[in-house]
């Protein structure tokens, strides 16, 4: 089935397919009798940092008692109930949505906080549901080849706000009137595109820049460290085990929805000292002596963001990288570069699988290989670089190459539950396989003093 929609995807030209996925949205909107009339919806968009700030925004919410649903890459969330996304698809067509926002208000949810994407958008996924508070967290160049330009990707995003623009369905949260928002990262070079789109008030959240006609969300002061972030919003000091700058603006995107519902931030200080963010997203893993982070970043500047926050807060002897790329219809232009990036920060480099999908993974692993030699070789460095299609080996030979005080580092797979090869999908969890290779090099040195 999978290779028969990835032919037809290649020979039915775009309007069409993507109309075809606006009449499953309009199907089963009739079908589910228009569900998201009746709960406050949240659209949460940008290249990266989606899913931090919906589980997060999803997280306070339910803290603060209402009974949030939750539709993300990884997760599905009604009330507490937990399902897992096994399409790993962020927005899932053929009517999912409209049908899991019927059943969030069968089970009599308050809000739900959607996570959406350029290509769910360009389909015309979110085609009839009224949203109510959209946010842009920050564009990057990603599925440039899927979308023609980079243009017309951010356009996809567009759709979004957009469709706010549009909506004219009034809802209310326990007697408040809920007034259509946009929320946009100020620091981002694209916010005035996305403030451009009509809306009833507007919300912007950064570090440095200040956007007139916005209520802003800026912290008076803040402080990065290797524990975690410190800042101080409106007088009221706040503090996080979230590492990095970027998970600092994911804090400040979801005060922002918190603020655009109508409430205060000042008690949400005890709330955040206790999340301590997702599986697979700056996750460490302490070993004897050395650090394994674990982390899904798959574009070039995610990745860079995560090496250098690693450099500048842990502070490692050396950093060893395993790096890789995903297939298919992705972007090819990004693995040189995401090469060259690994060349620039690590000190030892492994390449490997990461989700080859239909295409043969050999030529990724090459063109990300040809990338960090470019690099060192214009620059006259010289660092190893080892291919080693086995993710599982890959990570074993990184863990068996760490002293004490390296950083061992995983991008690209997160918290994914499986690699994803042409004819098969191969289960993993990324942190069980880092646990077994710690595990393995410990008794491989017991083994060898005993002998």
């Amino acid at each position: 089935m999978k290779k028969i929609l990835f032919f037809l995807r290649k020979i039915i030209p775009k309007p069409i397919f993507n109309f075809y996925h606006y009449l499953w949205s309009l199907l089963f909107a009739l079908i589910c009798g228009f569900p998201s009339k009746k709960i406050v919806i949240i659209g949460i968009t940008g290249t990266k940092g989606k899913t931090t700030v919906a589980y997060l925004t999803y997280y306070l919410l339910t803290k603060l008692g209402f009974k949030t649903a939750l539709s993300s890459s990884e997760y599905f969330f009604i009330g507490e109930e937990k399902i897992e996304n096994k399409s790993r698809l962020t927005m899932p067509g053929h009517g999912f949505l409209q049908k899991f926002l019927k059943q969030a208000v069968k089970d009599k949810c308050e809000i739900a906080v959607l996570e959406v994407t350029s290509e769910g958008l360009m389909q015309n996924r979110h085609s009839f549901i009224d949203f109510d508070i959209t946010v842009f967290i920050g564009l990057h160049p990603e599925h440039i080849e899927h979308h023609g330009s980079y243009e017309a990707y951010r356009n996809s995003k567009g759709k979004l706000f957009q469709a706010l623009s549009k909506s004219k369905v009034r809802k209310t949260l326990r007697g408040l009137l809920i007034r259509k928002t946009i929320i946009v990262n100020a620091d981002d070079f694209e916010a005035d595109y996305f403030l451009n789109f009509r809306a009833e008030q507007k919300i912007s959240y950064g570090l440095e820049t200040k956007i007139q006609d916005s209520f802003q969300i800026t912290p008076q002061s803040y402080k990065i460290t290797p524990k975690g972030l410190e800042f101080t919003i409106e007088n009221k000091k706040f503090s996080s085990p979230l590492l990095g700058k970027f998970n600092l603006y994911n804090i400040l995107a979801s005060f922002s929805i918190i603020k655009a519902l109508g409430f205060p931030i000042n008690n949400l200080d005890e709330f955040l000292k206790d999340f301590q963010g997702l599986p697979g997203r700056m996750e460490i893993v302490k070993a004897k002596g050395f650090k394994v982070v674990i982390d899904y970043a798959h574009t070039p500047h995610s990745i860079e963001e995560v090496f250098k926050t690693v450099l500048e807060l842990l502070k490692p002897k050396r950093l060893l990288c395993l790096i890789g790329s995903a297939g298919g219809l992705r972007d090819k232009w990004k693995r040189p570069i995401i090469g060259e990036i690994a060349a620039k920060y690590c000190h030892y480099i492994v390449i490997s699988n990461e989700d080859p999908f239909n295409e043969d993974p050999m030529n990724i692993i090459k063109s990300i290989e040809l990338g960090a030699k470019r690099y060192l070789a214009e620059f006259e460095i010289e660092k190893p670089i080892e291919i080693i299609p086995d993710r599982k080996e890959a990570i074993q030979r990184l863990i068996n190459l760490a002293e004490k005080g390296d950083v061992v580092i995983t991008v690209g797979k997160g918290n994914e539950p499986s690699i994803a090869f042409k004819d098969y999908s191969l289960p993993w969890n990324e942190k069980e396989v880092v646990l077994e290779a710690i595990k393995n090099k410990n008794h491989s040195k017991i083994s060898t003093k005993t002998l």
